[in-house]
C-alpha cells in the first residue's frame, strides 16, 4: 500500500509550453545577479512568474528551501547552476529528476515537514516505473498512473495530477508516443543529477565535510538514485564514482561555504 500524499500546487497548470524553459527562466531571474541564497518571498518577486499559486511550483517541487530565524532561504544547488547555462534538453531531464527526488527542504508553515512535496512521484518511479534497470512504458500509461495515484494521493484531483505528470514526462523527452525513451548513459544530466542529490544531502545534514567517498556512494544507493536515473545499479555505480571526483573538488566546497555564510540566519 503506497504512502498517501496531498497534491499541493501540482494541480495548477504551469504553462509548460512543451518544455521546461519557463522554469529555467524563473530560476535564473530569481537568483540573478549574484547566484546566492534568496529569501523565499524575494525569490517569488524576482521570478517574474506573477502568479502567487504558480510561484509555488518551482519553490515546492524543484528547488530546496531552508528554514531561517527570520526568513526562509532558497539555496543554490546544481539545478540552479544549470539555469545559468543556456536552456537545453539536459536541463529538462535534470529538472524532472529534481521533481522525482522529492527533497524540497523546510520552511515555515510548510505542510510537508519531510520536504517530500512530490513524494508520490518518488515512490512511483522507485516502486512501479523502474524495472530491471529501466523505466517501463506500461507503468507510465494513463491507466497504470491512475491506479497508482488513486492509492497514493488524497483528494479528487487524480486526473489533473496524472495529466500534468505525463505532460512533464513528454516535455522532458522521456515519453514519446507513449514509449519511454532509453537513457543515454553519456548524457551530462546524469552527472548533474547525482551532484544535485549530494547537494541536498549536504543541505539536510545527511552528508557533511568529514564524509568519506564511501559515504557518498552509500547515500546514493540507500536512496536508490539509480532508479531515478533509469539505469541499473552497476551503471549507477559508474556514474556515482565518476561524478564524485568533480563534486568533491568543485561543488562540495561551494555548498559548504554557502551553508557557512547562512549559519547565523538559519534556524537551529
Amino acid at each position: 500500500m503506497p504512502n498517501r500524499y496531498t497534491p499541493g500546487s501540482f494541480t495548477k497548470n504551469f504553462s509548460w509550453n512543451k518544455s521546461y524553459k519557463r522554469l529555467h527562466t524563473a530560476i535564473r531571474n530569481a537568483f540573478s545577479p549574484d547566484r546566492a541564497p534568496v529569501p523565499r518571498d524575494i525569490w517569488r518577486e524576482r521570478s517574474d512568474i506573477q502568479d502567487a499559486d504558480l510561484e509555488l511550483i518551482p519553490l515546492n517541487f524543484f528547488l530546496y528551501s531552508m528554514h531561517g530565524l527570520n526568513d526562509d532561504f532558497v539555496v543554490v544547488d546544481r539545478l540552479v547552476d544549470r539555469a545559468f547555462v543556456a536552456y537545453d534538453s539536459d536541463f529538462a531531464k535534470l529538472a524532472l529528476f529534481a521533481f522525482h527526488l522529492a527533497t524540497s527542504g523546510t520552511w515555515r508553515y510548510s505542510k510537508w515537514p519531510s520536504g517530500k512535496v512530490a513524494g508520490w512521484a518518488n515512490d512511483f518511479v522507485k516502486g512501479v516505473a523502474w524495472s530491471a534497470g529501466r523505466w517501463s512504458s506500461a507503468a507510465m500509461s494513463k491507466q497504470s498512473l491512475k491506479t497508482f495515484l488513486e492509492e497514493a494521493i488524497d483528494g479528487k484531483s487524480i486526473t489533473k495530477v496524472r495529466t500534468n505528470y505525463r505532460f512533464m514526462l513528454k516535455s522532458a523527452g522521456i515519453l514519446v508516443d507513449d514509449q519511454v525513451q532509453p537513457t543515454n548513459l553519456r548524457a551530462p544530466w546524469l552527472t548533474d543529477a547525482t551532484m544535485l542529490f549530494w547537494d541536498r544531502q549536504i543541505f539536510s545534514g545527511e552528508l557533511h565535510r568529514s564524509s568519506s567517498p564511501k559515504d557518498f556512494e552509500v547515500a546514493f544507493f540507500r536512496n536508490e538514485i539509480h532508479k531515478l536515473l533509469a539505469c541499473t545499479a552497476e551503471e549507477g555505480r559508474t556514474i556515482a564514482l565518476s561524478s564524485y571526483r568533480r563534486y568533491a573538488t568543485e561543488l562540495m566546497p561551494r555548498r559548504l561555504e554557502q551553508l557557512e555564510h547562512l549559519r547565523d540566519l538559519l534556524a537551529a
